[in-house]
């Protein structure tokens, strides 16, 4: 499954593959700093996975600096 957003599609069904992916738009400039991301369960209902898998991706990213993130 994917998730556009802008011209970025955001896919994987994993935790890490969801991780994986944002990273490599972030990296190549697709998803540049200040780009926000969609909400865990917007992008859980999206992605057709559990909202949890999407928590440990967001989680993932922010422990290894790739995304920060202002809570609710």
């Amino acid at each position: 499954m994917l998730f556009v957003l802008g011209e970025y599609r955001i896919s994987g069904r994993r935790a890490s593959e969801i991780a994986a992916s944002v990273e490599r738009g972030v990296g190549s400039g697709d998803l540049p700093p200040g780009h926000v991301l969609p909400p865990m369960r917007e992008l859980a209902a999206r992605l057709e996975v559990n909202p949890n898998t999407v928590a440990a991706a967001y989680r993932t990213l922010r422990e290894r600096g790739v995304i920060e993130t202002a809570g609710r």
